[in-house]
This record gives structure tokens, sequence and C-alpha cells, in this order.
């Protein structure tokens, strides 16, 4: 079986929870983690390695763990890099996790194509289209995998959801409505705060709720109202989006940074509902509601954190030499994009020259 060298850009929380979800894989191991601050990429391989004691428990040269820790082929604990191009410059890293802020993706990801590493990177792809296709284009040029980690769209649940849609369950799917967000406040250099790194509701949370209808409704939005309010800040605290799809159908959302919202996502059909309940994106739980009939409902327990689908979906791709997923392809990843840039338009939200730039 092939085994996959992992590399994590960008230590902090979410690549936390990455890393906790390929500790069970079969495939992949940690080999490597990256910042431009080595203090930070060694406390996080240190984080993920063992007590020097168990090293001697060496397996015949391949990757493997013991003690819930990380292992390279050489029985060593995860590198630590305080440089990209060192680690870039490393033949045995495999595929690289970006868990930077969106207004770095471009860049970190341009330069770990152009380096022949495969990019499994945290959502939004980009800032804008513009970026995302040029990225899409090198990534094919390169016969690279480049997949946009939106880790909703690998989860179960979301599969259940449209199962339920194709046997007509809920009769003609209408609209879909949503609502994503939590109250910030003024927390002091908070990046949803800041312009510089792509900051604002909406393409740290509203991304959700457009590519959560992208996928159900399989089809992209035609027409788009968007309104939003910017109070002090440069990014938009609330927003709200109206989408008409060629289909007829709608989906509208409100993201926010500024107000406590319900997290919940609820498909209305001509014969019934599936309602996605608190943090609808986590795809814990679908509850299917018909007039007079008792309600239908799943929880999907992750077997670690809902990260590992994605991560296992990732490292088969790059099996089959795949550029990207059909449960995130390329054309859905640049779709979104195009739809934000257009509410953004519409609200004014403007980032800075260096973050827009390709």
């Amino acid at each position: 079986m092939t085994s996959f060298n992992w590399a994590i850009m960008g230590p902090g929380s979410i690549a936390d929870m990455f890393a906790d979800a390929l500790k069970p894989s079969q495939k992949g191991v940690l080999y490597a983690v990256v910042s431009r601050d080595i203090n930070k990429a060694q406390a996080f391989a240190d984080k993920y390695s063992a007590d020097e004691a168990s090293h001697k428990a060496e397996a015949d040269g391949a990757s493997h763990k013991a003690d819930g820790a990380f292992y390279k082929a050489d029985g060593t604990p995860p590198k630590a890099y305080g440089s990209y191009q060192q680690m870039l410059a490393d033949p045995k890293v495999d595929v690289v996790y970006i868990a930077t802020p969106q207004s770095l993706h471009f860049e970190q990801a341009k330069m770990c194509l152009e380096a022949g590493k495969h990019v499994l990177m945290e959502k939004p792809l980009t800032i804008n289209a513009a970026q995302t296709e040029a990225l899409i284009a090198l990534a094919q040029e390169k016969q690279l995998l480049l997949q946009e980690g939106l880790w909703s769209r690998f989860m179960p649940c979301f599969e259940q959801v449209k199962l339920w849609l194709d046997e007509g369950r809920i009769g003609e799917l209408q609209y879909i409505c949503s609502d994503i967000g939590f109250a910030f406040g003024d927390r002091e250099g908070h990046r949803l705060h800041n312009p510089a790194l792509g900051g604002g509701a909406l393409l740290d949370l509203g991304v959700y709720s457009i590519t959560l209808s992208q996928c159900l409704m399989q089809e992209h939005p035609s027409e788009i109202n968007a309104m939003s309010h910017f109070g002090n800040l440069q990014v938009d605290e609330n927003t709200l989006v109206n989408m008409r799809y060629p289909s007829g159908r709608f989906a509208q959302f409100t993201c926010t940074i500024a107000a406590q919202a319900s997290n919940s996502m609820t498909l209305m059909g001509s014969k019934g509902r599936i309602v996605l309940p608190y943090m609808f994106w986590n795809g814990n739980k679908a509850s299917l509601q018909q007039e007079g009939v008792q309600d239908e409902v799943i929880e999907f327990a992750h077997r670690v954190n809902g990260f590992e689908y994605q991560i296992e979906e990732a490292m088969n791709m790059i099996e089959k030499n795949q550029v990207c997923s059909d449960f995130m392809p390329h054309g859905d990843s640049l779709a979104v994009m195009q739809t934000m840039d257009e509410i953004r338009r519409q609200i004014g939200l403007k980032f800075t020259p260096d973050a827009e730039r390709i």
C-alpha cells in the first residue's frame, strides 16, 4: 500500500484538527510542519511526537505510529521547518496541507505546486476567482492534486441528504435557507477583522452556505442579490444573500461575525423539509420532516473529527492520478469563488492589493 508523507503549512487550531484526524490513517503520516516562526513549527511537531524511549520499536522502514504519535520512515518525530523553501526542497514531502489565512493561499499553493507537491488546502481555495483559475491551470499542467478542503463536502451526512433528495422524499426541492456566524466582538487582532487576511463573514463563513447549496442544488446561481453591514470594520460583519438558480429554485443565507446565529440549514420541498441543525457544516445530524409522519433523524458519528474524510479522499485521488475529487471538483471551487466575487462586488468588500494579486 502506498504511504504518503504529509507536511502541514500553518500550525494553528485548524491544523490541530487535521493532525488529529491523520493519526489513525493507515496511508498517511505527519512528516513535517512548517511555519515562518520556527518556534511555532517546533512546538506543533513536539505536540505530535512521542518520548524517545518509544522509538526502539522501529519497523522495517515504513512510516509508523505508536502511543498516538507520528513517526517518519526512519522512526523519528515530525520535522519542523522555519522556511517554506526548505520544506518544499525536501524530496520526502509528498503532499502539503495548507491551513493559513486565505489571503496567503494563492501564493503558498502556487509555490507547493511549482515544487511538485500535491496540495490539500483549507477553504476558501483563494481570495478571488482569478487566483483559483490560475491554480487550477497550474495543477492540471503539473498533474498534481489541488483539492479544496471544504470538509463538509466529503461527509456522509450530505451524501444522505442528496440521497433523500434523489428519492423525492421531500418532493420537489424549492429553496434552501441557512444562517451561519458567531459574535466575535472586538477581539483585537482577530484575523476575521483584518482585510489584509481576507477577513469578514463572507469568505470564512458564508462559503459554507454557498458551497453546500451548490452541492445540494447541483447547479450554480444565475442571479445574486446581496447586502451587507460593515460597521466600524473594513470587512463585512453581517451579509445577506439571495441566489436564484437556472431551475427557478432559490437559496438564501445570512453570514455574520457580529451575532450568534442559529447556524442551521433547512431544505424546503413540496412534500416536506430536511433540517440540518446547529453547526450544520459539521455534518453531525440530518432530520427528514414530513407532515403527518414521524421525523426520520440520522446522526453521524465521525470516526475522529470530520477531517478524516477529506484526508483519505485526497490520498485516494493521488493514487488514481486525479487532480481533484468529484466530491469537490475544480469547477465547483471556481463557481463558488465567482459567486463570492459577485457578492463582494455588490457589497463593496475589498481586500489589500497584496491579497488580491495573481
